[in-house]
């Protein structure tokens, strides 16, 4: 009899040969075991797909999906699309989900079943060493704030699957920001909530994204708020806010969180 997974883990993987081994470790480490780990990798040309050849070999949970360069959105459909648990848990490539992540959402969720989101504090690390905590919101703060700001990083998104796939899964029009238009079309149909503790350890690097195509995350962000808020005054000061945040230096933005 084979056991039908309780999680669907989702990664999309291009060029992440630095730190794909953390990553994918840090999953198959998790206190909770029953899940599959679906990573899908789009188009990479260094040796992401010799690293993920290893994994297959070595764990049954892990399933490759290997295709034509697509982007985020579209890749972390296809995923969403064959996954085979009830919840689906996001992980970025480069990032370091901590050892009690899983166990901590599930409970969550399962306790909760009015919440149809969950996601989770989490620690910065920057390229030159410096750290920060992105922060924390009550379930009421984050049902005001989602139309304006992303709640928590996108790789500590823990959903349920079947309220994703009746929302449609990602937008494909938004190249960036996509997680912060899906999740506030979830908060329309249920609550979001957030573990207060660290659940990852996210890296942030000079030519991630958002900096590297800070223009384009302006626009999408821009786009979602102003089409799912009804304060449009707010839109317009939270995207300028963002935007001019976006250019600041680290250290600067270190100031800032902690103030």
């Amino acid at each position: 009899m084979i056991n039908t997974p309780l999680i669907s883990v989702l990664m999309a993987v291009y060029n992440a040969e630095n730190y794909l081994d953390a990553s994918i470790t840090s999953i198959l480490e998790q206190s909770f075991t029953n899940f599959e780990f679906i990573i899908i990798n789009d188009g990479s040309i260094d040796r992401t797909s010799e690293i993920l050849e290893k994994y297959i070999k070595q764990d049954s949970r892990v399933h490759i999906i290997s295709q034509e360069n697509t982007g985020l959105t579209v890749a972390l459909n296809k995923g969403l699309n064959i996954a085979k648990g009830k919840y689906i848990a996001r992980q970025d490539a480069d990032d370091i989900s901590y050892p009690y992540r899983l166990q901590k959402q599930l409970e969550l969720m399962e306790e909760n079943p009015y919440i149809v989101l969950c996601g989770g504090n989490c620690e910065n690390l920057y390229q030159g060493g410096l750290q920060t905590i992105w922060g924390w919101q009550t379930d009421e703060e984050i049902q005001k704030s989602v139309f304006f700001k992303t709640p928590f990083a996108h790789s500590t998104a823990f959903m349920r699957t079947d309220i994703a796939r009746q929302l449609g899964g990602y937008d494909e029009n938004f190249k960036t920001s996509q997680d912060m238009e899906f999740w506030m079309r979830f908060a329309k149909v249920g609550k979001i909530s957030m573990i207060k503790e660290p659940v990852i350890r996210r890296h942030v690097f000079p030519d991630s994204i958002s900096v590297r195509r800070r223009w384009r995350q302006f626009y999408d962000a821009f786009c979602a708020r102003w089409k799912h808020s009804k304060n449009k005054g707010a839109v317009l000061y939270n995207s300028l806010r963002s935007l001019f945040i976006s250019f600041l230096p680290e250290q600067i933005i270190k100031v800032l969180k902690e103030s």
